[in-house]
């Protein structure tokens, strides 16, 4: 069977967006609210029936009956990338485009069925986007995609869970770059997915990059940080409140502090107590959960690696829950001239982390 997938990558004229003014028969249309679509992360339903989502790595499954398949979505920016993969194919980007807009994610295709995977690639800082719903095209149908592992991870930190750069290529011509280089984000190949992937678990990126737990990267502690944020259903918008019973983790993974860190060493007590904090509210969110503190692969070794891990021990030892663990994560070196890690670091953060997550969970069977 040959199928062909639209790719929208770095869309430079507006003859290659797939774009309608007119509105698709209403028996064709379904919203991305509708029963037969699982969404996987963290997200705010819209008032007619859309799938708002700030945070990165949100994934909308999709069992795809017919030969067409359109994606009508609206995003706040330019600077949002998801991806597409189809029957588990290579995924592809799709670059958002600011306003409503329709997104052709199957086109000429022979009739049959299709699991479809459509993520957001980006960080939470680079726009809300709305996904309204799929035209079916005629004969096209919805049905039940397979269920998502019963397990389920939490991950919390800021650009580095969010994978930013982690695509990073040098030789991307500079017509093909946006404004912030948000082409080379990737939250399908963080450590924290690659982990869910590994341990058959569900993912929930709460992440915000130049966030931190006390300040951002600027030194603002007025900004949503990471105990605000965790709180969200749309990082930014408190209005939008996340019932935590909605998602209840086996293993939340912290990995936060790289920006407190930026103006200088953030101020030990206040960092610890807000740090212990959060730590609290998610024991009370997630009673049973596996809770670990990791250090931040940006840092080389030296006095801000210490530091930090000396915080980290004292959070531990303050909290003093046995289900609360430190774990170490190493330096890694980014590229020459992005200090983030790549998607090979973040390979390798995951195989560092891979055996402690898998013992903390075997033992919960034996």
């Amino acid at each position: 069977m040959i199928r062909k997938l639209i790719l929208l990558f770095i869309i430079q004229t507006p003859l290659l967006l797939v774009a309608q003014d007119s509105e698709p028969a209403a028996s064709d249309f379904v919203k991305a609210t509708d029963p037969h679509i699982i969404v996987e992360g963290r997200y705010a339903a819209s008032a007619e029936g859309g799938v708002r989502m700030g945070f990165p790595g949100v994934v909308l499954h999709l069992h795809f009956r017919g030969s067409a398949l359109t994606m009508r979505a609206s995003s706040s920016s330019d600077e949002a990338f998801f991806s597409v993969a189809v029957d588990g194919g290579k995924p592809v980007r799709l670059q958002m485009r600011w306003g409503k807009h329709d997104y052709a994610i199957l086109n000429e295709t022979p009739p049959g069925d299709h699991l479809i995977e459509i993520a957001r690639l980006t960080e939470s800082w680079e726009g809300v986007c709305n996904v309204l719903g799929f035209n079916l095209g005629p004969g096209g149908s919805l049905l039940t995609p397979p269920e998502l592992p019963a397990r389920k991870f939490l991950f919390i930190g800021d650009s580095i869970t969010c994978g930013a750069n982690a695509d990073y290529d040098a030789n991307t011509p500079k017509n093909e770059r946006t404004q912030n280089n948000t082409q080379w984000s990737n939250a399908q190949e963080t450590f924290g997915k690659i982990l869910a992937r590994d341990l058959d678990a569900q993912c929930e990126l709460v992440s915000y990059g130049g966030r931190g737990m006390t300040r951002d990267w600027r030194g603002l502690t007025t900004v949503c940080n990471a105990p605000q944020y965790y709180t969200n259903a749309l990082p930014d918008d408190p209005s939008t409140y996340w019932d935590p019973q909605r998602y209840v983790p086996d293993l939340v993974a912290i990995c936060i502090g790289q920006n407190d860190f930026n103006r200088g060493v953030p101020d030990e007590k206040v960092f610890v107590n807000t740090y212990a904090q959060l730590v609290e509210k998610i024991r009370k969110d997630a009673p049973n959960s596996w809770i670990f503190l990791l250090d931040s692969p940006m840092f080389k070794e030296g006095t801000n690696r210490s530091i930090l891990h000396k915080y980290l021990e004292e959070i531990a030892a303050k909290v003093n829950d046995p289900r609360v663990k430190l774990a170490r994560v190493s330096f890694y070196p980014g590229n020459p001239s992005d200090g983030h890690p790549t998607a090979a670091n973040h390979r390798a953060i995951a195989k560092e982390l891979e055996p402690i997550f898998r013992q903390a969970l075997a033992s919960d069977n034996s």
